[in-house]
């Protein structure tokens, strides 16, 4: 070897490196919507005594709040008992004349789509007279019975069934349509 001269430090033969593992991305998740809930007053506001006075007789009188399962109205549909027997929320209240035989039922609660469809379905096959305004259905049948004239009226809005069972169709219509001012002054996000 010359004179300062060094020999070259041996090179390193080079190392396999290995990569960092990439990081496995995490599925975004779905966002979930909120969908507000149907809220359902108690009987005294869905229809107050007053009103109900005002469009039935002095003497009415809130009688009795049942489950809406056992609804004792005109069941001229035989899905009305399934579908109340399941719906989610409910209310059914009934009004009257105590110890006489005037009275009528108000019945609200939430179902689904497929239940509207076949609920519809079906009141369209038994001759309900049916009139759509905005987001309103109204399904209504006029009748008589060993006391007097009935009359029967079905409101769908979205999934909110409202059900009076009354004297006629223009008493259970105008009932059915206070029950809708009170559901969309407790649900103003629902678009009833």
């Amino acid at each position: 070897m010359l004179a300062g001269c060094t020999p070259a430090a041996p090179v390193p033969s080079p190392t396999p490196t290995t990569a960092a593992p990439k990081p496995t991305p995490m599925p975004t998740p779905t966002p979930t919507v909120a969908v507000a809930s149907l809220t359902i007053p108690a009987c005294d506001v869905l229809l107050p005594i007053a009103t109900a006075r005002d469009l039935f007789s002095d003497s009415t009188e809130l009688l009795a709040e049942n489950p809406a399962s056992e609804f004792s109205g005109r069941l001229m549909v035989p899905s009305i008992t399934t579908v109340l027997s399941t719906a989610s929320p409910t209310r059914s209240c009934f009004w009257g004349i105590p110890s006489s035989d005037g009275l009528f039922q108000v019945v609200v609660t939430g179902i689904t789509t497929a239940e509207v469809a076949t609920l519809q379905g079906e009141l369209a096959a038994a001759a309900y007279a049916q009139t759509t305004m905005g987001t309103v259905t109204a399904f209504e049948l006029e009748g008589m019975n060993e006391v007097g004239s009935v009359g029967t009226t079905h409101l769908f809005t979205g999934t909110t069934w409202i059900l009076v069972d009354g004297s006629s169709s223009s008493f259970s219509g105008a009932v059915a349509g206070q029950v809708l001012d009170a559901l969309r002054t407790a649900n103003p996000t629902l678009g009833l």
